[in-house]
Formats: C-alpha cells, sequence, structure tokens
C-alpha cells in the first residue's frame, strides 16, 4: 500500500578522501535520519569516494546493513563497477537492505573514457509512492525531470555534486550558483508538478563546490540548507500532489501531459 505522507531526509554531509570516514559518517546519517521518523534518506552523487567500487564491496555491504537495521529506505551511489564498465550510478535500496533501482548518469561530465554514461530515466514503484532519480548535471536538461514526471513520479531526487564554472560569473560566484540552484529545484517541481529533492555534499576544501541542498514542491520551497553540514526533513503529502494535479487539469485542460 503506498503512503498518503512521505518524510524524506536530505543529509548535506562532509565528505573526506577517505571511504572508512565517509562509511561512518553516512552510517551516522541513517540513524540520525531514522530519529527523525523519515522514511527515506537520499545522499549526494558519489558520496562514497570509493574510486570504482564494485556494488558487491565491503563498503556498500555496510550501508546495505545500515538500512535493514534502521527499516529505512536510502539512495547513495558513486563510481560503480559493472562488469566491464564502470557507471556513475545511484542506488535505491529498500528498508530491507536490498537494491530494488538504480540510475546510471545519462549526461556525464567525467573526461575518462572507462565511465560509461546510462541510456534512460525509470520511474520505481515503491510503497513510498513512485521515485524518479536524476544525478546532478542530468537535471540541468528539461526533458530528463519531464520524462518521469510522465510516468506519473511523485518525488524526483536529485544527487548532485554541482561546481559553479569561474568564467559564470565576475563575483561571488558562490552565492550567484546558488540562486541558479534555487530557481532550477522550484522550476523543475512547477513545470513538471511534482516533489523534487537537491543533495548536495559539504567539502570544506573544494572551493568550486555549491553546497546546497532542498526540498521543494510545485509553489514553494518545502526546506533548505547551504554552506554547511546538516540534514534536512521534508513531510510530503502525495495526496496534496494529486489535488494540486487535479486542479491544474480543471482549470487549464492539458496543464501536464
Amino acid at each position: 500500500m503506498v503512503m498518503k505522507n512521505v518524510t524524506v531526509a536530505v543529509a548535506q554531509l562532509t565528505l573526506t578522501s577517505s571511504l572508512k570516514e565517509n562509511i561512518k559518517k553516512i552510517k551516522h546519517f541513517i540513524r540520525l535520519a531514522k530519529s527523525k521518523n523519515a522514511e527515506i534518506i537520499c545522499f549526494p552523487e558519489t558520496s562514497l569516494q570509493g574510486e570504482k567500487i564494485d556494488i558487491n564491496s565491503p563498503a556498500i555491504k555496510e550501508v546495505f546493513a545500515e538500512c535493514k537495521k534502521n527499516s529505512i529506505w536510502c539512495i547513495i551511489g558513486d563510481f560503480i563497477k559493472e562488469r566491464k564498465y564502470t557507471y556513475n550510478t545511484m542506488l535505491l535500496i529498500n528498508r530491507k537492505g536490498k537494491v530494488v533501482g538504480k540510475h546510471r548518469k545519462v549526461f556525464i561530465c567525467e573526461s575518462n573514457p572507462s565511465i560509461k554514461k546510462g541510456f534512460n530515466f525509470q520511474v520505481f514503484s515503491t510503497e513510498l509512492g513512485r521515485l524518479g532519480i536524476a544525478t546532478c548535471w542530468d537535471v540541468a536538461y528539461p526533458n530528463t525531470i519531464y520524462s518521469m514526471a510522465k510516468k506519473r513520479a511523485d518525488i524526483i531526487f536529485c544527487p548532485m555534486y554541482w561546481c559553479y564554472d569561474i568564467w559564470a560569473h565576475k563575483k561571488n560566484h558562490l552565492m550567484m550558483e546558488q540562486k541558479i540552484l534555487q530557481s532550477l529545484i522550484l522550476t523543475r517541481a512547477f513545470e513538471n508538478l511534482v516533489y523534487v529533492v537537491f543533495c548536495s555534499p559539504y567539502v570544506k576544501n573544494e572551493k568550486r563546490l555549491v553546497p546546497y541542498s532542498a526540498i521543494a514542491e510545485p509553489h514553494k520551497m518545502v526546506k533548505e540548507i547551504f554552506n554547511k553540514e546538516g540534514l534536512i526533513i521534508g513531510n510530503l503529502d502525495i495526496s496534496k500532489l494529486n489535488r494540486i494535479r487535479k486542479n491544474y487539469r480543471k482549470d487549464y485542460k492539458k496543464r501536464l501531459f
């Protein structure tokens, strides 16, 4: 049975070059999210920082076990090896610690030829509703979110490692890029009538990184965090989303699809 209300946790955690330390922090945030009654927690893009991890590696199995122990869903990923290829992959893990879905980043920014791009955007039917995933630069393309909304996604998670370009702004780069992300998440939520979740890391020595995470519904921001480590929680009402969609269909005939 699909829940009418879903409590979502977004972890803007500090990442290091140590896989062991990152796993320790990830497990801490999973426990913290559970203590806040979250049903699902989203982590940033490449949050393991493990450099081409096998999906059956001990590090990932620790995350599976922690999800099972706390009975919580999780979205997490890294550069994951699958047979002879490596993808920038986000895993959807259920409360039993099992992988029930994955998204391979389509619009990759990596110059390494060994990193292969994905080719589609799936929507996963779960007890939490219909979930979609787009990774970082995927969200820059309107059709990626639209393709999932068209498949009746309710919540679209966007794990990120978003960095600004030096040439993009004359000054105040970090603040200017934050404004872009704020407008982007609200635009994607409004134009597709879905909940959208952005999740970024906080890395002290990464000067171009934009540490901004947020949750948005079609008409407003639900929660956001900027330039610090932390966990934000959003209570998402799927029935409210359906009412918004119904009203737009009534008043504007063909507002969506």
